[in-house]
C-alpha cells in the first residue's frame, strides 16, 4: 500500500498552492498597435485568467484527502469483503455493505464562480490524469472519473457513462458487456460499484442542479 501512495503526487500548500493554481496568460504590449480585429481576438485570452480564492484551496484539499483516503481502502481486507457482497446481490442474495461512502461530499455555490475551474485544476494537481498501477494483483487504478449528471437524469445513463469513461482511459471492455447484456438498473449499480471499488478513487458528478430541474 505505500507504494501505491508514493504515486501520488505530494500534497501542496500556502504559495506553492497558489502558484500552481494561478493561472495569467501572457501579454504582449504590441497588442496595442494591432489593429481593431486582432484586438478584439486578443480580448479572449482574459477568459484564461484565474486567480485561487479560498474556496479553490478547500477544494483541492477536499479532492486530494479523498482520493488518499480511497487509495488506502484498495485491496484490503474490507475491500475483497466489499466485493463479495456485490456479487452475493448480483446473485439477488442478501446483501449488507461493508465500506461506507463518508468520503463523499458536495460543492455548492452560485454559477460562474469558478467551481468547475477550481475542481479541474484541483483533480490536475493531486494526480487525477496519472494512473495507478498495482501489482499482486495486477490493476489499473483511476485517479477520477468526471461525469455530467444527464438532462434527463437518468441514473442508467450515468452510471454507462461512468463505465465507458474507465473503458476509454483503461482500456476495458465494462460498457460493452452491460450494453450487450442489456443489463438492468440494479445490475449496473452492482457492476459500477465493483469497478469503483477495483478502479477508481474519485467519482465527480457535474451539473447535479439538473436534478432540481426534472423534479416532478
Amino acid at each position: 500500500m505505500k507504494n501505491l501512495i508514493l504515486q501520488m503526487p505530494k500534497m501542496i500548500m500556502g504559495e506553492e498552492l497558489e502558484a500552481a493554481m494561478l493561472s495569467l496568460p501572457p501579454y504582449d504590449p504590441a497588442i496595442c498597435q494591432a489593429d481593431a480585429a486582432t484586438r478584439l481576438m486578443a480580448l479572449n485570452d482574459i477568459m484564461g485568467i484565474y486567480v485561487p480564492s479560498p474556496m479553490s484551496y478547500e477544494i483541492y484539499s477536499k479532492i486530494y484527502l479523498a482520493m488518499l483516503h480511497s487509495l488506502k481502502k484498495k485491496q484490503t481486507i474490507d475491500a475483497v469483503k466489499q466485493g463479495n457482497q456485490n456479487y452475493r446481490r448480483l446473485q439477488g442474495l442478501s446483501y449488507n455493505s461493508v465500506l461506507g461512502g463518508a468520503d463523499s461530499f458536495s460543492i455548492i455555490g452560485p454559477s460562474g464562480i469558478g467551481k468547475s475551474t477550481a475542481l479541474a485544476k484541483s483533480i490536475s494537481l493531486a494526480g487525477g490524469e496519472d494512473i495507478i498501477i498495482t501489482r499482486e494483483p495486477f490493476a489499473k487504478i483511476i485517479p477520477c472519473i468526471n461525469v455530467q449528471c444527464p438532462h434527463d437524469c437518468s441514473v442508467k445513463g450515468l452510471l454507462l457513462e461512468i463505465l465507458l469513461q474507465v473503458d476509454t482511459i483503461a482500456n476495458t471492455q465494462f460498457h460493452q458487456h452491460e450494453v450487450r447484456n442489456r443489463a438492468s438498473i440494479d445490475n449496473l449499480i452492482v457492476t459500477v460499484s465493483q469497478v469503483a471499488l477495483n478502479n477508481i478513487l474519485l467519482i465527480v458528478i457535474d451539473e447535479c442542479q439538473n436534478v432540481c430541474r426534472n423534479q416532478k
